[in-house]
């Protein structure tokens, strides 16, 4: 049972009513049901990457065998077998995967929740760590497409719940189960590997023998994950074909460690970069899961030098307009959700979107100072205890400390798109939990109904802004059915990244032409835009039915001047 608890948490556990985690659950999934009707995710069309995977669940019903698109980076092997499934009872269409994608979307949660009750969080404070995970902007939109995201973090926290508890009180069949369940998240997406490595180090930072048995129970999951991954990359390798995308971006991995290693010239500055941001992101998003459970296990010192720390980025943060987003064009845009991938959107950036910093930036800016200051003291206090405990220290807490390490560090090195933070959130919010345990004698009324004013405002705003991106879209798909009427082909039209890459790489990879967007337009007679663009003349000009004064107002079909 994954909620079991061991020792003294068992004997506490039998004051909590039965019932307890089951309401918990029934409100995360109340919460995703009223985030789904507010986002109002209707439309057969493909956002983000997800028509990418959509071509794999087409092809594996086509052609009965699993192959992957030149364009996918990610493994998706279970993801196609449950697309191909959602397909073959109800047939093909994005909406249909897209509710495929709710139901995995209330399995992380429930995942995540099983999660912090393993990691010893009681049903309310597991609860509200789930509700800050589903707080993460990117959430409404990963959990109503086909993107992959949220089915690896689904096999993710499964088997890190699973490690977590055969760490706590070993046996064979939990540690059987999370390696199972490990090899197939990584075929899921390859970022799940950290489970089994994190998992190996702490059994073995606790043995000091490091006898046969103690090897092969640390690296057996590991050695199951890493002969599933290659195995099946040798399947696509001989029979469909290995996706070059993929296999770029295995080969710019390789080179940016290389650099790190080798001090290239220009990359310090990269990783820096990349560093800062990272902590601006995920000091952003702990803000809410941290102000709940605050810092009472922490020494009067600690919490000061966060207090201050947190003022002093703030005041930086406020001085120079370092706020979020951090970066551009992904999910999270100064202008709502995203990215917006049309003609003058990215990366033209011909539409006149308001960016500026604005009243909201503004304030998540100062949470996510006071976030990095917390997240900065949490490594500290880590890294002290580890370096004072050393081998003596919990296995537990080396296990989840190296889990939410491993699952940002790389990205300071490689690089990262924002909604890939989502995956080390259940990890950095439970050794938040066990770096400082809460005191339950303190009451802080004030402070947790701020920080769940938060959490809720945060998933409130995310929820209209992701309304506001498929509003748009379905606009977009209008517009392009109007050109298309007018006898445009995927050849001779521009309707943006989703359409172009939906229908023209769908017998595979074509060339790029110079000189026009670059998701693969061959010839841009009609262009799909938000504002005007010279050289063309409007065909139609349609409104976006939006609730956020940024969002985008019109859509636009133009038509080149001869």
């Amino acid at each position: 049972m994954l909620f079991a608890t061991t020792g003294p948490d068992r004997i506490a556990a039998k004051k909590i009513p039965a019932t307890s985690d089951i309401r918990c659950i029934a409100l995360l999934i109340l919460i995703q049901v009223a985030v789904t009707v507010i986002v109002m995710p209707r439309g057969n069309f493909g956002v983000n990457d997800d028509w990418t995977y959509a071509h794999s669940v087409l092809w594996l019903i086509g052609e009965h065998r699993i192959r992957l698109s030149e364009w996918a980076t990610t493994n998706l092997l279970p993801q196609i077998l449950m697309g191909g499934l959602a397909t073959a009872i109800f047939g093909f269409s994005f909406e249909v995967l897209r509710h495929l994608t709710q139901l995995v979307a209330v399995a992380a949660s429930i995942a995540a929740y099983a999660w912090f009750r393993v990691a010893r969080l009681k049903p309310r404070q597991a609860m509200v760590a789930s509700i800050a995970v589903l707080a993460m902007p990117s959430w409404p939109l990963l959990a109503n497409s086909f993107m992959s995201d949220l089915y690896g973090m689904l096999f993710a926290l499964v088997a890190a719940a699973l490690f977590l508890q055969a760490l706590n009180n070993f046996t064979w069949r939990a540690w059987t189960a999370a390696a199972l369940v490990a090899a197939i998240g990584v075929l899921e997406r390859q970022m799940v590997i950290v489970v089994p490595i994190a998992f190996g180090v702490a059994w073995l930072w606790a043995d000091r023998r490091w006898t046969a048995s103690a090897l092969a129970v640390a690296l057996v999951p590991l050695t199951f994950a890493l002969v599933a991954w290659l195995g099946y990359h040798a399947y696509l390798a001989q029979g469909p074909g290995a996706p070059g995308t993929q296999r770029e971006v295995y080969g710019m991995v390789v080179t940016s460690f290389w650099n790190v290693i080798i001090g290239a010239q220009g990359y310090r500055g990269h990783v820096i970069d990349n560093a800062l941001t990272l902590g601006g992101y995920v000091g952003l998003f702990l803000f809410g899961w941290a102000l709940w459970w605050g810092m009472d296990g922490a020494t009067r010192p600690v919490r000061g030098g966060v207090v201050i720390a947190g003022a002093l980025i703030a005041v930086i943060a406020l001085t120079f307009d370092w706020l979020p987003p951090y970066h551009r064009n992904f999910t999270i845009e100064g202008a709502g959700i995203g990215p917006f991938t049309l003609y003058d959107g990215l990366p033209r950036e011909l539409a006149n979107f308001d960016r500026s910093p604005g009243v909201i930036w503004r304030i998540a800016g100062v949470a996510s100072a006071f976030g990095s200051a917390a997240l900065i003291g949490v490594a500290l206090a880590t890294l002290t205890y580890l370096v004072r405990v050393g081998r003596n220290a919990a296995r537990d807490r080396v296990f989840v400390a190296m889990l939410a390490f491993a699952s940002l560090a790389p990205f300071m090195v490689i690089g990262y798109i924002d909604r890939y933070l989502l995956f080390a959130l259940p990890f950095v919010f439970a050794l938040w939990s066990l770096t400082w345990p809460a005191d339950e004698s303190v009451r802080a009324s004030w402070r947790r109904g701020v920080a769940l004013a938060w959490i809720v405002a945060v998933i409130g705003v995310s929820a209209a802004a992701t309304r506001d991106f498929f509003s748009w879209n379905r606009v977009r798909w209008d517009a392009i059915h109007i050109a298309e009427r007018l006898g445009a082909t995927p050849e001779t039209l521009d309707g943006g990244y989703e359409y172009n890459g939906y229908t023209r790489l769908a017998n595979g990879m074509v060339p790029r032409v110079p000189g026009k967007s670059w998701w693969w337009v061959e010839d841009d007679v009609y262009v799909v835009a938000f504002t005007a663009v010279p050289g063309y003349e409007q065909v139609e000009t349609l409104r976006v039915p939006h609730w956020l004064s940024r969002s985008p107002r019109e859509i636009k079909l133009l038509r080149r001047i001869p």
